[in-house]
């Protein structure tokens, strides 16, 4: 019994995501609106339900990936070909027979454009169901048996079916407007994406659209008058439009290249501007192309431009960041923004993720990037690093000589994981005052991380390495000791990021992507940064108490049990609840709570325990978790504070974000504040206990939306966290993180 109620709920979900998919969505009212949408026209309905159906079936049978099946990927395409069809013949056995052949047909074509386009990373679009209809409308002459519908041609007649006198009444009076002419057929174009012929259906989706998207709403409307008025102007024929109703090609395009595959920006409007004209050109000719086999464009002029720019846009050799592609599909031009707003950095960190400094310690930054001496040119991106007093004195007595300097013959630690691919040694350290410009990066070594990028270090002392070229290190690796060789005054560290295993190559920009620096007297956390010179960076050290409880790893499971009263209306009324660490396809690993079916997305690297999205429900006590362990140092140093975002879309309800998502591409002015201070007096490894306080303010320090917690972690990976909320506050516990 529980097998089958699985599968009705995964088969549901999949014929539901069939609908929304038409508009790039996954939101299930939307889907349902959508549904009832198309049985505007009965037949249409059934037939385009059928189709669905089928398609998926066939895939499930077929065992094709049920990640793609149950988010309607394999089904929206033959969805649309059986409304079509049920919308141009009419209804009997041989249509019903023909609906379910080319469900299957329009699938296969799915399957097979997948393929291909995969490889270059695009969607297919509704290529499928163009090439689907196509054929079928082509073979239809053929098929003696089939009626040609006639439903469509007496609008008012259809609308009495629907809804009565009343209906026929409101329809009559709007056909009264002065405006009604442009308004009627955007909204019958809107309806035409869904083969349905009146206003009604149109007006319906366009409410769906701004339930489901304000931006998707938005640039609806904006790409329908862009291309409206653009064939006012160039002189086109705009009845086209009024009988055709094939505005639904501006409409599409504008969501999809303004807000859906594209990060919704001014620079995403800007390019809609200049892309809708073409897709006019586009519309206007092929309409006289395929004028000799009578049949219709559809969304033809949509898949060309919409696939013809997405491809462009992948052959930048430098992509420009004020046009970015979508990298992480949240199915909604909203959350794709705000996502990219609280991940731009980490996403744009090339790739470096799991670095510490190369040093023990604290060292301070004695030339950054575009430095006063040596870091100019195409070495411009690069630091060097030394040891400085409390005097900001780098060396004792008179520092005559190297040994006078702190960080002379100190070690070197290897920051990433990589492979040594080049290596120089046996240059001699230099007096304190000289350089020696002949072998000007004096004892050096280039470690190859990932992704092509390399990492170097120079003006080691000589005959000091611990490794050998060939050699594969790991992040914390002895490398050697800091000296004073090369192009070096005085005694310091070299370090550079390339793209090339030479050296000597030329640097590469990258920011770092965790490091702690003291600032007076307080330790900052600072993430995908560029440290300044004179900073006063800290190579942090794991503490072991941190690093039980939050050093989350695939596989493991933990219960955290609620132990006060009330929390109702805060969360669930659970007692217990139950986590699991996962990873998904992409091996992007998450939290998981099964009961609320929840996942908060995280990543642990260099000793920060971050999370970057949450999906699920806000009553979960997963969510909590996320907002109050948003982002933690899983080391421990005394009055160290951590500051990040949280996106306003996790943070704010629907009624704050209803105006905020209209304006979002352009400003966003909803801002909510993670912080986290560290309260123990002992510093370091010995202590026994760690208390943490972290809260998230919203802008207007709305009580609502501020969140404060308490947070202990004792031995045993124990756990322990007072959560308040309003007047309500929500103490939960776990004797052992690491339990099962």
């Amino acid at each position: 019994m529980k097998f089958y109620r699985k599968n009705i709920l995964f088969f549901g979900e999949a014929i539901l995501n069939s609908y929304a998919q038409v508009f790039f969505s996954r939101n299930k009212a939307f889907a349902l609106l959508l549904l009832l949408v198309s049985f505007f026209d009965l037949w249409a309905g059934i037939f385009g339900l059928i189709s669905i159906v089928t398609a998926n079936v066939i895939a499930f049978i077929m065992g094709f990936p049920s990640v793609y099946i149950k988010d309607g990927t394999y089904g929206f395409n033959s969805l649309l070909v059986g409304l079509g069809i049920g919308l141009y013949f009419q209804p009997g056995i041989e249509i019903t027979l023909l609906v379910v052949l080319s469900s299957v047909l329009t699938l296969f074509i799915s399957l097979f454009l997948q393929g291909v386009f995969a490889k270059y990373a695009l969607p297919f679009l509704s290529i499928p169901f163009l090439l689907g209809l196509w054929m079928i409308m082509m073979a239809s002459s053929d098929f003696a048996s089939l009626g040609i519908s006639e439903r469509g041609i007496y609008e008012a007649n259809e609308f009495y079916e629907i809804g009565g006198q009343s209906l026929v009444n409101l329809y009559h009076s709007i056909q009264s407007y002065a405006l009604f002419d442009s308004i009627s057929i955007f909204l019958k174009s809107l309806g035409a994406i869904f083969f349905q012929s009146n206003w009604l259906a149109g007006l319906f989706i366009l409410l769906g659209l701004l339930f489901y998207s304000r931006i998707a709403f938005t640039l609806a409307i904006f790409g329908f008058y862009l291309a409206y008025f653009f064939y006012g102007f160039v002189g086109a024929n705009i009845n086209e439009l009024s009988y055709t109703y094939i505005g639904f090609n501006f409409i599409l395009t504008s969501i999809a290249l303004g807000g859906f595959y594209i990060i919704p920006s001014l620079y995403s409007y800007l390019w809609i501007v200049l892309i809708l004209p073409i897709v006019v050109l586009i519309t206007l000719s092929s309409i006289h192309w395929f004028a000799p086999y009578r049949l219709s464009i559809y969304a033809l002029p949509f898949n060309v431009v919409t696939l013809l720019f997405l491809y462009i846009l992948k052959l930048r050799y430098k992509p420009n960041a004020k046009l970015l592609e979508v990298l992480v599909q949240h199915n909604s031009p909203e959350r794709n923004l705000y996502f990219l707003k609280n991940n731009a950095l980490r996403i744009s960190s090339k790739g470096l993720t799991d670095f510490q400094l190369p040093f023990i310690g604290e060292w301070t930054v004695t030339q950054a990037h575009d430095g006063e001496y040596t870091h100019k040119d195409e070495w411009r991106h690069a630091w060097d690093f030394s040891i400085t007093d409390n005097f900001n004195k780098q060396f004792k007595q008179k520092g005559n000589h190297v040994g006078d300097y702190y960080c002379y013959n100190k070690t070197i630690l290897c920051p990433a994981d990589g492979e040594v691919v080049n290596i120089l040694d046996g240059v001699p350290d230099n007096e304190i005052g000289e350089m020696n410009l002949d072998q000007n990066w004096g004892n050096s070594l280039v470690i190859h991380h990932q992704n092509g990028l390399y990492f170097q270090l120079s003006h080691f002392r000589e005959a000091s390495f611990k490794v050998k070229k060939g050699d594969f290190v790991k992040k914390g690796d002895v490398l050697g000791k800091c000296g004073n060789s090369g192009r070096s005054p005085f005694p310091h560290i070299h370090f550079q990021f390339q793209t090339t295993p030479y050296i000597g190559s030329a640097t590469f920009q990258v920011s770092l992507p965790h490091y702690l620096e003291r600032i007076a007297k307080q330790v900052v956390l600072k993430s995908y940064s560029k440290p300044l010179k004179s900073a006063k960076l800290i190579r942090g050290e794991a503490h072991p108490l941190l690093l039980q409880v939050f050093n989350f790893q695939p596989g493991q499971k933990f219960v955290l049990e609620v132990v006060s009263k009330p929390y109702k209306n805060m969360i669930l009324p659970k007692k217990n609840w139950h986590f699991e660490v996962k990873s998904d396809a992409l091996k992007h690993s998450y939290l998981y709570c099964g009961l609320t079916n929840s996942r908060a997305y995280f990543s642990v690297n260099a000793n920060v325990l971050e999370f970057h999205n949450y999906l699920g429900n806000r009553r979960s006590l997963l969510y909590y978790l996320y907002l109050c362990c948003h982002k933690v140092y899983l080391g421990y140093y005394t009055n160290l504070s951590v500051r990040t975002e949280v996106p306003p879309n996790l943070v704010y309800g629907s009624g704050n974000l209803f105006v905020q998502d209209f304006i979002a591409p352009f400003y966003i002015y909803l801002k909510a504040e993670y912080q986290l201070k560290y309260l123990n007096k002992n510093e370091g490894i010995i202590s026994e206990k760690i208390e943490l306080a972290s809260k998230v303010i919203s802008a207007y320090s709305n009580r609502n939306h501020s969140i404060k917690s308490e947070i202990t972690v004792e031995s045993g990976a124990s756990l322990r966290m007072k959560i308040y909320k309003k007047d309500k506050t929500l103490e939960i516990k776990c004797g052992n993180m690491q339990a099962y």
